[in-house]
């Protein structure tokens, strides 16, 4: 669908409105969320689009209209995308199409796409129409920070997470309080624990307070463990009481937070994305780990999938610390001891452990 829009070959959409500029967006954190979203900042139009995969009954559908028209109170147009039929043969994309376009509202911009066995090729069944009335601003995005689709993550791991959802638990309930108390009393001392479960070196100085705790709290946030106003979602005590029953040193702790960051966090989108994309870059490109990183940067920008790098940006690409986490998880087999780069290849994702952590309940 992006590439369709980009190449203004969209037959649903409004050129003058989602023109090539357009980008992939995570949208917004909180609820309603859509499956996925664009932006184009050069027009300020902003996509929901709510997907439906086949083998559901007529009512599934007819529930994802209602779905796509909440997004409308933040979004400027949505989107359903749903099979031709349902489950028991029943046409329903034309039916939510002549319900939508006779029967609701003209003017509601809304489209109905269709597809047929392979969700990448679809048609058209409604095309979206302009807004009447107010346009909704786009979420706004903090400043200076990236927004892409999948999950913020950077040094948490799976204790230090644990630890701060006991400490929101056990204390006012907000994640600022308990941040706070595992600054000073646990990561100032030294009494944090690595993904290995060995002791992190205390952190050197109040300075790097600040960056900590944003890094930590987007993580939370991006998984929907905790909400906007820093409390405990049922994500996150959910995932508490798992810590609490099992432990953090658990197999079965790091699978349920590995089930929320590839699900909830979208990496197994982005993994599925760097897997296709590692084929297809020429051999040149994967010479060292830092050119091939570079490379999915590149592709990625050109995908309008990010946005153009920052200059004096902190880190070298945008995809660093992701395989960190992957490998943390399991998800990546080694080179050798040290590496999980392989030369003139890219990464080798343990696609055995994807699924076992996907489908982890």
């Amino acid at each position: 669908m992006l590439r369709d829009v980009r190449a203004g070959q969209a037959t649903w959409a409004i050129p003058q409105r989602l023109s090539a500029k357009t980008t992939y967006w995570q949208g917004t954190t909180g609820w309603p969320r859509p499956d996925q979203a664009f932006e184009d900042a050069s027009t300020g139009a902003s996509l929901a689009i709510e997907f439906k995969p086949p083998g559901h009954e007529r009512s599934e559908y007819v529930r994802g209209l209602g779905q796509v028209i909440t997004y409308l109170e933040a979004f400027e147009f949505g989107v359903l995308v749903v099979p031709r039929f349902s489950k028991d043969g029943f046409e329903i994309s034309t039916y939510l199409a002549k319900l939508l376009g006779n029967h609701i509202k003209p003017q509601l911009p809304l489209a109905v796409l269709e597809y047929q066995g392979n969700p990448g090729q679809l048609s058209t069944r409604l095309p979206l129409c302009m807004r009447s009335g107010t346009v909704p601003q786009i979420p706004k995005r903090g400043t200076g920070k990236r927004n892409v689709f999948w999950a913020y993550w950077r040094d948490l791991s799976q204790h230090e997470l644990y630890l701060l959802l006991r400490l929101i638990d056990t204390g006012d309930g907000t994640f600022d309080s308990a941040f706070r108390d595992f600054w000073h009393n646990y990561r100032l001392q030294g009494k944090t624990l690595t993904w290995e479960g060995k002791a992190r070196k205390p952190a050197k100085s109040v300075k790097y307070y600040e960056s900590e705790r944003t890094n930590s709290r987007l993580s939370l946030r991006h998984l929907q463990l905790i909400d906007s106003n820093g409390h405990l979602t049922q994500a996150g005590y959910d995932l508490l009481r798992h810590g609490n029953i099992y432990g953090s040193d658990s197999m079965s702790f790091k699978l349920l937070l590995g089930h929320q960051i590839l699900t909830v966090g979208r990496h197994i989108e982005l993994i599925f994305w760097v897997e296709d994309m590692q084929r297809e870059l020429p051999r040149e490109r994967k010479v060292s780990s830092q050119e091939f990183l570079s490379a999915l940067d590149e592709e990625l920008e050109k995908a309008g999938v990010i946005g153009s790098a920052p200059k004096g940006k902190a880190k070298a690409t945008f995809i660093r610390d992701e395989p960190k986490l992957w490998n943390k998880l399991g998800l990546l087999k080694m080179h050798n001891k040290k590496s999980y780069f392989f030369p003139y290849e890219g990464f080798r994702f343990d696609w055995r452990s994807c699924v076992e952590m996907v489908n982890y309940k």
